[in-house]
């Protein structure tokens, strides 16, 4: 099995794992909810959301005329791991507040530089498998993710205004 065949279900799995599991992290400390809804909000969204991309991916798999099921369902079942392997990466430093004493005080920072080194990791994946420029996906990739964080720290700390828990 050539690692290019799924390509486009890993980076495609991998990248919406990150960014939606630490949009769903990033708006829970925006909003100032606190570690339980973090892990809860942020698992569920894992589980969930891994699945659905994985349904979505073999369905629009299905579509194409002369589909190969077989193919179809592995596709799925790449972008359902590449979801959950890389969506697990922002809530890791949630899982390990009570191991690591470090992670107790900084613990969305810690993730942010988690979050930041598995997009630039991801990009840098992306470049090898389609043989393109390193660094201009990795900065891409870095960018994209970074700013739906971003996006989704201050949805987060204006509906928390909102709803008094600022």
């Amino acid at each position: 099995m050539a690692i290019r065949t799924y390509a486009k279900s890993i980076v495609y799995g991998g990248m919406d794992g990150i960014v939606t599991t630490f949009a769903v992290v990033a708006g829970s400390v925006g909003g100032n909810l606190g570690i339980t809804p973090i892990i809860i909000l942020g698992f569920s969204n894992l589980l969930a959301d891994g699945f659905s991309m994985a349904v979505g991916d073999y369905l629009s798999s299905t579509t194409e005329e002369n589909h190969d099921r077989s193919h179809a369902f592995k596709n799925a079942g790449a972008t359902f791991l590449s979801f959950n392997l890389f969506g697990l990466i922002p809530l890791l430093s949630y899982i390990l507040i009570n191991v690591v004493n470090l992670f107790q005080h900084h613990t969305f920072w810690i993730a942010c530089l988690l979050v930041s080194v598995a997009l630039a990791l991801l990009g840098l994946v992306k470049a090898l498998i389609t043989e393109t420029h390193k660094g201009k996906e990795i900065l891409r990739t870095l960018s994209v993710g970074l700013l739906a964080a971003l996006f989704a720290y201050y949805i987060g700390q204006f509906l928390g205004y909102l709803a008094g828990t600022l």
